[in-house]
């Protein structure tokens, strides 16, 4: 709170990111009127804290298939001793709650004034336009990461020696961001879909969300379905009826700079 005290002061603008986590997701009205009402920012991002409990030495995708649960196993939710994501990471759930009570809050008095990255996308989407958001997009591999050794990984969130492209220091950026590896690596966001997620009816608007969540398994047994899967549907049940709505009010012409303005990509986003 004072480095946001410095920063009014100095007239300096900035963002809000919030990881949500176990603990925080049960607080949906008080977390997002606290940054809106006391914090005053204009822009939020959340972001879903879901990490596997052997995040330190197992990469994504690199997991022994048959410790994989089940969608809606206890395995597959936080708390449980045999939980295959840590104690502090999100509930799928209480997720799919949160997204929902935020994004009811944001469209009744918001709408147009705080810019929040998921709902922001979930219009332009819905609009029929591309995904503001790598983890919503059909593809991925355009956030590659480098590490202070020069090293260069596929995704600041696979910083791990199986998605290691090079070294800047040995090799040229640009032909390790366009090279055959990478493009497979951003492709197979869409190509290793299972097909529970192919036959979802809110396919476009999630496309699998992000590849290092994928960590459980399908009603029929498919592996690679997401973490969050339950949650993401939960609140594209609620949500898509009402952004339809929306949109369509607003393309009668009274509210076209409002839409146009809230589907506007922020600086920071």
């Amino acid at each position: 709170m004072k480095a946001v005290e410095l920063l009014r002061q100095y007239g300096v603008k900035f963002n809000a990111l919030v990881t949500v986590n176990r603990h925080n997701v049960k607080y949906p009205i008080e977390v997002y009127r606290f940054l809106v009402d006391e914090l005053k920012v204009s822009y939020i991002q959340f972001t879903p804290v879901v990490e596997t409990k052997n995040f330190k030495s197992a990469a994504p995708q690199f997991f022994n298939d048959a410790a994989v649960p089940f969608l809606g196993s206890p395995e597959a939710r936080p708390g449980n001793v045999m939980s295959i994501v840590t104690d502090w990471s999100v509930d799928p759930d209480d997720w799919g709650n949160f997204l929902k009570v935020t994004f009811e809050e944001w469209i009744n008095n918001d709408l147009g004034r705080v810019m929040v990255n998921l709902f922001e996308t979930a219009v332009a989407q819905t609009m029929g336009k591309p995904s503001q958001l790598c983890v919503t997009s059909e593809f991925c591999g355009k956030a590659i990461a480098i590490e202070h050794t020069g090293d260069i990984y596929s995704c600041d969130h696979f910083v791990y020696p199986e998605y290691k492209l090079g070294n800047i220091n040995d090799q040229d950026l640009p032909d390790m961001a366009l090279s055959v590896r990478q493009e497979g690596f951003g492709m197979s966001k869409r190509d290793s879909l299972p097909e529970y997620c192919k036959r979802c009816p809110h396919l476009n608007l999630c496309w699998g969300e992000c590849p290092k969540n994928r960590i459980i398994k399908t009603p029929d047994g498919e592996i690679g379905l997401n973490y969050l899967c339950s949650g993401i549907k939960t609140f594209f049940d609620f949500a898509q009826p009402i952004l339809v709505g929306l949109i369509t009010v607003m393309n009668t012409g009274a509210n076209k700079a409002l839409l146009s303005k809230s589907s506007a990509r922020p600086d920071g986003f």
